[in-house]
């Protein structure tokens, strides 16, 4: 249907501006239906004929609209609308019914072109190389349309060069000349090895000007070494009287400098008679000081005998009393052992399994029994039967302990047990559950798997049209870098054609620089030699390699 559309309303337009355009004469192809028959009609149907006949009535009303006349036109151009009479009417149809032949049907080339390539089913290369090669055509167009102009431009310009001149004109030319030759000229002394000749007959000038200036200088010079050997005589003269001046000075100072040498020497001398004086009595002092502080450490030393004297006989008197009182602690250890022997052979027999716990019991109260003879042996001098009593209590208290001890390690050790009861409970319940959901994490994983491989032969399927989708398309794409590879080497080839072209004036424009700047260093060379500078000096600026300067 869009197809037919878009082919009826082409039709239309086409028809329109051929009746616009003045009659039957001047138009190209005719509107000959609405329907899709048009298409039909173009692309070759067998039983074209046989539609013909049939839709004659359709075909015959639209060539009566396209095939009007001149003056029914001319009279739709200035307002009046078109309309049959009625003989008119009655008049083509008899001649409708009279003509059996069938028409046939004209289109031009681009529309015939163009309904082709609407109704081709396009893939994306084939747009895409359609887009290549619409640009290609713009390009070339755009190419083609800048050398048009180019070429315009240039044909413009000789005929403006070859059309006589006014005589404005020629004044204007004249002064463009001139004002070219004097840009040109600026712009030769701007060059570099102008500027490098310009230097070098500088350099000439000034060397010329030095060899004067050091003409003059050495005139000078021995003018002045005339005039400095008349001064060094005069200041020698002056100098031997100045010389005797100061030797009398020197000599005045001289016996004055001995008189104050010996002045000097008297009052060292007194001082030194004041300081022996004053050293002596010092010595003296010294060595009163001495002895008394001899006295002194003597009377120390005394003293410190005596102390120690004292301290030792305090240390004998300790020493006895210690070994006594150790004599008594041996005694009260000795049945403390016995005591502890007999707990500890008791405690064996109740439970082995407690042996570490008695051990460090048996520490403690080995502690203890220390600390409580340490107690006994400070109050052994006051009664020896409150020792003994305190002992017993201290023992009893012992036994007191051991035995809440014991107690506590018979509840610690049935709460134990009752603890691995409960914990051996719990980790075969944890066995069961971990078995349990081993089992149900095996048939997810399964299902999981299961899945898993399904999406995976429908990623390989996916992926396998994808590559072939995409083999499709690299060729295609080759296929268009390969027509953009032989563009761009035919570009390549104009563009190295060209800069052969360009190389080639380039030559050309080097070799006549070369030739002005020859030009420009002789003229620059005469210059200086009429200017009087030294010919020696102008042998660089004439050795100069201008082609190398200008490279």
């Amino acid at each position: 249907m869009n197809l037919s559309a878009r082919t009826n309303s082409a039709t239309s337009r086409n028809s329109y501006n051929n009746m616009n355009h003045g009659g039957g004469g001047s138009r190209r192809y005719r509107r000959i239906a609405h329907t899709h028959q048009v298409d039909d009609t173009l692309f070759g149907e067998k039983n074209q004929l046989l539609k013909n006949r049939k839709n004659d009535r359709t075909r015959q009303a639209g060539r009566d609209i396209v095939g009007a006349q001149p003056s029914a036109l001319s009279n739709q151009e200035g307002g009046h609308a078109f309309k049959p009479s009625f003989g008119n009417q009655i008049g083509k149809r008899t001649e409708k019914r009279v003509m059996t032949k069938p028409q046939a049907v004209l289109v031009c080339e681009d529309e015939l072109e163009r309904i082709k390539t609407e109704t081709t089913i396009l893939t994306p290369a084939d747009l895409e190389a359609l887009e290549a090669k619409r640009e290609a055509d713009q390009e070339h167009q755009r190419l083609t349309s800048k050398a048009r102009k180019e070429h315009m431009l240039k044909l413009s310009e000789e005929a403006a060069q070859r059309a006589p001149k006014s005589e404005i004109e020629q004044i204007f030319s004249a002064e463009k000349h001139e004002i070219l030759r004097r840009a040109q000229v600026l712009k030769d002394q701007m060059h570099d090895s102008v500027k490098l000749m310009k230097t070098l007959g500088t350099r000439a000038q000034a060397f010329t000007i030095r060899d004067q200036q050091l003409k003059v200088k050495k005139e000078l010079e021995e003018e002045h070494h005339v005039y400095d050997e008349k001064m060094n005589t005069l200041m020698e003269i002056e100098r031997l009287e100045s010389l005797k001046r100061q030797e009398h000075c020197d000599e005045v100072k001289q016996q004055k400098r001995f008189a104050d040498r010996r002045v000097l020497e008297d009052q060292i001398e007194d001082r030194r008679r004041q300081r022996q004086k004053e050293s002596e009595i010092v010595a003296q002092e010294a060595q009163e000081m001495l002895a008394k502080i001899q006295r002194q450490q003597e009377e120390d030393a005394e003293r410190e005998r005596a102390k120690a004297l004292r301290a030792q006989r305090s240390m004998e008197e300790i020493k006895k009393f210690n070994d006594d009182t150790l004599l008594r602690k041996q005694e009260a250890l000795r049945k403390i052992k016995e005591e502890d022997d007999q707990v500890l052979a008791y405690q064996m027999r109740k439970a082995e399994d407690l042996k570490l716990r008695e051990e460090e019991e048996a520490l403690r109260r080995h502690e203890a029994e220390l600390r409580c003879a340490k107690l006994r042996s400070t109050q052994e001098k006051m009664a020896n039967e409150k020792a003994e009593l305190d002992e017993l209590r201290a023992k009893r208290a012992a036994e007191a302990r051991e035995r809440h001890a014991r107690e506590a390690d018979l509840t610690q050790a049935r709460k134990h047990k009752e603890e691995m009861r409960e914990l051996r409970r719990a980790r075969n319940d944890q066995a069961m559950h971990r078995e349990r959901a081993r089992v149900k994490e095996a048939t997810l994983q399964q299902h999981e798997y299961d899945s898993i491989m399904v999406q995976v032969e429908s990623d390989k399927a996916r992926v396998k049209a994808e590559e072939e989708k995409r083999k499709l398309a690299s060729m295609e794409h080759r296929r268009v870098l390969q027509s953009q590879i032989e563009e761009k080497e035919r570009l390549k080839k104009l563009t190295f054609i060209k800069t052969q072209e360009e190389g080639q004036a380039l030559k050309e424009e080097f070799a006549r620089e070369l030739e002005k700047l020859e030009r420009i260093r002789m003229e620059e060379v005469g210059e200086l030699v009429q200017a009087g500078v030294n010919p020696l000096y102008l042998s660089e600026m004439k050795a100069l390699v201008i082609e190398k300067q200008i490279r």
